[in-house]
This record gives C-alpha cells, structure tokens and sequence, in this order.
C-alpha cells in the first residue's frame, strides 16, 4: 500500500501539483494579439514552440503596440515557461509585466499580473512573498470589480495554504474562489478550483467527499473546449481519484480515474496534444500494473514513451523509462529492465542539462518521488548484476557493474545538493568517478546504500572495489540512528552506548577485516539520508570509538570533493566571530580565547563582534589571499536553504552570500583551503538539514570544511577547535588527521569524554 501511495504521489507531482496554473492570464480576454502560431501551440502543450512565437511577438510589441497587449504575452510566455519548470524565467517575464502595468489603479490588468507573479513565487517556495502578492491581487481585483483576478488569487491562497498543510484555511479559499468564478461564469477557473477543494479534503482526510468534488470538476471540464488545459485538468481528475482511493484505505475510484483518463487522452487527440496523450496512457498502465496485469501495463507504457518522444518532452519520457524498467524487472527480465532505467537516468541528465540556466530545477516532493528513484532502481539494479557476475567469479565485470552504480549515486547524490541549494551552479569537480577516485592509498571509502529489505555498502579501497550486503532494513535502521542521535545528544547518560553497538555492528564491522589488511588510517564516508545526521566518529566496537582507530572525514560525493592533497605553506587565516549576545542570540564568552590560540599559530585578521559584518569581510577578501576562513558564530542548518544561516554582528548571512565571499578567491593561485563554522547545528532527524551541512563545502567554494551537527559547550568547541588548528599547523598533518587528534585531545579532558561534546564536529570534504 505505501509502495502504491509512493507511486501516485510520484507521478502527481510531474503533471499538476494544482489545477488552474494558467488561469489569470487565460482570463483575460479582447487582446487580438496572440498569434496564431502560439496560439496553436498552447492549445496542443507545444510550450516551447508557443514560447518562440510568444518572444517574437513580444520583441515586436516592445517597439510598437498597444501596453495591455504586451502585458498579455508576457503573461502567456510565463505560463509557458512555468509549464517547462523555468520559473526564473517566467518571474522575469511576469516582473516585467508588472512593471508594464504602472501604479496600482493604473492598468486593468495589474491584478491579473500580481495574481500570477504570486503563483510563480509560490512555485519556488518564496512562501512569504507569494502570500503578500496574492492578497494584493485579491484586493485588487474586488475594488476595480475584477472577478476572475480576485477568484484566481484565491486560488493559489488556497494552493499556499495546503503546501502550509493548513487544509482547513485552503478550504475556506477555495470556497470564496469557488462563489467569485460561479458570479463570473468562468467555468475553467470552477473546473480547477473543484478539483483543487477535492484534494485539500483527500489531504485532510475526507476522501469520499474528496471524491464527490471530483465527480463536480470532472463534469465542468466537460463543459469547456478542447484544449490542453482540458486534457490536463481530466488527467489531473484521474490522478486525484487514485489518490483519494488509497487514502481511504480501499480501493475506491478506480474505474473513475480511468474514465477520466481516457477522457483526456479523447480530448488530446483531437487537439494533437501528444504530452497528454503520453500522461494519459502512461496512468492507465500504471492502473494496470496495480492490477497485476503487466503486458497490458507495458503496453500503455510504451505508447506514452513514443508519445512523449513525439512531444520532444523529456520532463514525461524519463518517467516511462522509469516505468517500463520496473515492469520488467516485475516480469523477471532484468537485461531488459537494465537498459531501460539507463535510459531513464540519460533523459534525468538531459533535463538537468536544459535547466542550467535557470537553476531552480525540482522542489522536494518532485525530487524525493520523482527523480531519486529513478536513480536508486538503476543502482539496485547494477548491484544485483555485480553480485551475479561475482557468483561466476568474473571480478572485472563485477567491478565494472560496482564502478557504474557508484557514478550513479554521485550523479544522484548531484541532483540532490542541488536541489537542496536550487541551484544547478553546485558543479561537481569532476565530471563521472574512476576507480582511481575510490581506491585511494591508506583510504577506504564507503558508500552506504539502505535497500528497503537490506543495507549494501560499497568499498574502495587500495585493493579495489568490492560491495558487502548487510541484513538490516531501511526502517530499522533509520529506527536505530535516530535514536542514537538523539541519545547522544545527552551528556549526562550512557543510554547511546547499545545504538552505537548495533550500529557499528551494521556499518563498520562488516569490512573490519580491511584495516589489518590494508594499512588503512583514514575513513572516508559518503553517507545517505538520515547517516547524513549522525557522527560515525562516536561508533563503538564494544573496545573503543571508532575515531580511536581511524580518522574521518565524510563528503556528499567522491566526485564533489577535490581529494588531491595540497602543499600547504604560508597559511593565512581570516578570523571571524561574534562572542557578544546580538539579535536574540546568547553570548559566546570562549570565542576571544578561540581566536586568541588560533591567532599565534598563523598569519591572520581578526573581525570580531561588530567588525563581522558582511561588507567589512567581502572587502577584506578581495584585497588579501586566504586559505582558511574561520567563523565562530551561532548558524543553522535547515531543510530549506534559504533559511540556512551564520549570524554575523547585524544579519544573517545565508548560503548564497556566503558562497559570493568564498569564491572570491576560486581563481587565485591560494584560493580557500577550508572553512570552519564552529557554532553551528541542525535539526535531529532532519534529513534535509544534514544535506545542507554535507553539502557545505561544495556550496562554498571551499576544498573542505569542519562543521558541528549539533551546538555544544562553548569551552569545548573553543578547546576541541584550537586544538585542530594547532595539529593542522604542521604540514605533514592533514585536516581528518588533525580532527582526529583534536578529539582524542577532548576525550583525555575528563569533563570532555562523553561524545556528546567532542562527536559533533564534522571534517567534510577534501580530508588531506
């Protein structure tokens, strides 16, 4: 049942999280001026084909045309490219429009464009702001008498209000939409708020009535001209009908989901809308697989890959790669399965390629249920054939088949940062892993891999690559470190002690025999999901942790990390810090002796409590050459990125801004070496939080970075972190030994020995 669930949200998440995304600008009527040609592609889903006609006729009206008429074709071209996923580009048209439109009271279709220009904000999670320009447009729209500007805004409230989970509040907005379109006769925007009120109902738990506004949406979009938008708003009928029928429990609406499926294929072809007809038969086949009826399921899938090819619409055609490569893989053809998931993760490539540009690609939900398991069914697979040709003793295609999955999941574990930063710039440093990257000298690096029934865990090291399978499920497991976390964040008890046990049991001891084997001193980690959240430094063999034996480091992926070693010879370090209380923040009274310490080892600047400010250190980094910056500060790690953090003396400095002050050396013969952030922390059990501090060092600019995951005494990160620096000051210690030592150092201090103090910190990145 939730493998279904998955499923279905899965592919909600492709076609239409919400109904009605072109309504304000399709509203809008006695323009004239849209071409034929765009208006012919809108009508059959060709968006890039409207979106050469629409910019053509743009530039055209730009020298010489009525204002409303250009207004209108920006805000056809940012549906257009909304429709695409390239939301920067339909905010620029859309601020552009708005800027076409004067003061408020000044052009009729101001709150048209406020409405939209909400809705587009909403799209990449700018919450805040989207809710301040749809109140603006409802206004709007009710004292200069627009209706349907006012019923659309209410639209997207109640669309902001159930990405808020604030069903009851989406509910309230939609029904006051609802009266508004009904008044207007507008019988597209009551089709889209009708299926949009079924879903806050499915989402709040009330799927039978969900089921009856669904019935009322689906006979309102019978009622329009064919269109794509009709086609997509059956589909999305269909979608919401499966949906409702497992969130009862039962299956409920089936035979509705297909009937309004096969309604939108009847109406996609009479428009030659091949992107429908692709959704359209894909859905059903999935109907099908849930029936267990494969062939016809594999069927209806291959009619939505040709249609999709025919779209030129890779956004649908991985999707059915994906699910053709399942399919096959169910019937036992896993050769078959193979070559379609590859085929799936090259188009995943190819549309990453095409929104480069735009960097704001997926938000979460899309990527959490729709591209990583396109990634991790082709991992699954490869593993599976690596242990098959293991079985006939065929080492190099064992390899070969472990090398393939490995560049997989960094091409995954890519997509993932950046998603979390919504920006395609985080660039790998290398473009694909060779076995070279992972089997490097006295270094074993370990790739975890959680299998719904299974952990496996790929190896590199000296020796070469090999995968070991663990007998312990994903549940269990994430169980068992959130757990651990939360215990060991407990410094007055041992209660970690059996989690950190078991754990090391499942993570570690599997591959102990390596150590003796191979010399290895350093363990380098590439975690996943909820292993992102805790220290694998405060593992225990039942002797000893496992940092007593190993130094560690870990990364978010061999090919984002720059693993050469450096010469590291007159080191400069930029010191900054705030050990006053500001903003809310308490005070932290050990950072002047922190800096102090640190301050004989190295030729350095010191900006201390109201001297760090943003400006005063941007200044300061583009004058002078630094291979370390040094910031002890509070921060915070959270699943957003925009609402990531350090705090400086009068703001807080976000990830992007930081990013612009480290790169201002990327192209300097000592650009920075590391960055440290000794106050930090994220969430317990916040996945997403943990991706970010992983990611930390790749968002920055920076070849590595010591970080903490949770805040700890201030004394002992002040003791633990004068320490690294002072092992890091010979040059024959590199940055994950340093670590090591400095909380080997924490550990002798008897007020220090519990992990919770020493544990937190961090190296990731570029470990040497």
């Amino acid at each position: 049942m939730k493998g279904l669930l998955k499923r279905i949200i899965f592919v909600s998440a492709v076609v239409l999280f919400f109904t009605c995304s072109e309504v304000s600008a399709a509203d809008i009527s006695g323009s004239g001026i849209l071409t034929g040609r765009m208006q012919a592609a809108m009508q059959r889903g060709d968006f890039r084909q409207a979106i050469v006609a629409g910019v053509a006729t743009e530039s055209q009206l730009a020298e010489k045309g009525p204002l409303e008429d250009r207004i209108t074709v920006l805000l056809r071209l940012s549906s257009c490219y909304q429709s695409l996923g390239h939301y920067r580009k339909a905010l620029d048209d859309l601020k552009k429009a708005l800027q076409l439109t004067g003061e408020p009271g000044g052009n009729p279709l101001r709150a048209s464009v406020l409405c939209a220009l909400g809705n587009a904000h909403m799209l990449v999670e700018q919450l805040e702001e989207a809710g301040n320009l749809l109140k603006q447009a409802h206004a709007l729209g009710i004292s200069e008498g627009d209706v349907n500007a006012s019923a659309s805004a209410l639209n997207y409230l109640g669309n902001l209000n159930v990405l808020r989970k604030m069903y009851g509040d989406a509910l309230v907005a939609y029904t006051d939409g609802l009266s508004l379109a009904k008044k207007a006769g507008n019988q597209r925007l009551t089709a889209g708020l009708l299926a949009n009120t079924a879903r806050a109902m499915m989402l709040s738990g009330r799927p039978e009535e969900a089921g009856r506004y669904l019935g009322l949406g689906f006979q309102a979009y019978r009622e329009l001209g064919d269109s794509h938008e009709k086609a997509y708003g059956f589909i999305n009928i269909g979608q919401n009908y499966r949906t409702a029928g497992i969130s009862a429990g039962k299956p409920l609406f089936r035979e509705e989901a297909i009937r309004s499926f096969v309604e939108a294929a009847a109406v996609a072809e009479r428009v030659d809308d091949r992107l429908s007809i692709s959704y359209a038969a894909g859905y059903i086949g999935q109907i099908k697989e849930d029936d267990g009826l494969y062939d016809d399921a594999l069927r209806l899938t291959r009619r939505a890959l040709i249609a999709a090819q025919s779209a030129g619409a890779p956004e649908s055609l991985y999707l059915w790669q994906w699910q053709i490569g399942h399919l096959l893989k169910a019937q036992g053809n896993h050769e078959g399965a193979l070559s379609a998931y590859r085929a799936g993760v090259y188009t995943l490539q190819s549309i990453r390629q095409e929104f480069s540009g735009d960097c704001k690609i997926y938000n979460q939900l899309s990527f959490q249920n729709v591209i990583e398991p396109v990634y991790l069914g082709l991992v699954e697979l490869l593993l599976r054939q690596a242990d098959l040709s293991e079985a006939t003793d065929n080492k190099p295609l064992t390899e070969a088949y472990l090398i393939e999955a490995v560049r997989n999941l960094e091409l995954l574990k890519t997509a993932e940062l950046q998603d979390y930063f919504q920006n395609t710039c985080v660039t790998a440093v290398k473009t694909t892993v060779e076995r070279q990257d992972i089997t490097i000298r006295n270094t074993l690096t370990v790739y975890f891999i959680p299998q719904p029934e299974h952990l496996d865990i790929v190896l590199g090291s000296p020796a070469g690559i090999k995968k070991i399978r663990v007998n312990v499920d994903r549940t269990t497991l994430t169980r068992e470190i959130r757990e651990f976390r939360l215990l060991l964040e407990k410094r007055t008890s041992r209660e970690y002690l059996p989690y950190s046990q078991r754990l090391y049991d499942w993570l570690v001891r599997p591959f102990e025999r390596e150590f003796s084997s191979q010399e290895i001193d350093t363990i380098v980690f590439v975690p996943d999901g909820p292993l992102r959240t805790i220290p694998l430094s405060a593992l225990h063999d039942g002797r000893t942790f496992l940092i007593n034996r190993f130094a560690v480091a870990i990364t978010p992926g061999m090919s984002l990390t720059d693993s050469r070693g450096v010469k590291r010879e007159k080191v400069k370090l930029l010191l900054t810090g705030l050990s006053e209380s500001v903003q809310g923040f308490p005070s932290l009274p050990y950072v002047p002796l922190e800096m102090k310490t640190i301050r004989q080892l190295y030729d350095n600047k010191l900006f201390l409590n109201s001297q760090f400010r943003i400006p005063l250190v941007r200044k300061e980094l583009e004058v002078s050459p630094y291979s370390i910056v040094h910031i002890a500060s509070h921060g915070e790690f959270s699943n957003n990125a925009a609402e990531t953090y350090l705090l400086t003396w009068d703001e807080r400095l976000t990830m992007d801004q930081l990013e612009q002050l480290i790169r201002i050396s990327r192209f300097r013969k000592t650009p920075v070496e590391l960055l440290t952030l000794s106050a930090c922390q994220s969430a317990a059990g916040n996945d997403r939080a943990a991706l970010g501090l992983a990611g930390l060092s790749v968002k920055a600019g920076a070849r590595s970075a010591l970080a903490t995951l949770w805040y700890i005494n201030d004394q002992a990160s002040s003791d633990l972190v004068s320490e690294f620096y002072r092992q890091l000051s010979d040059p024959l210690v590199g940055k994950a030994k340093a670590l090591q030592q400095a909380q080997l150092t924490l550990q002798k201090d008897s007020r220090y020995q519990h992990p919770c103090y020493w544990a937190p910190f961090l190296l990731v990145g570029n470990w040497r």
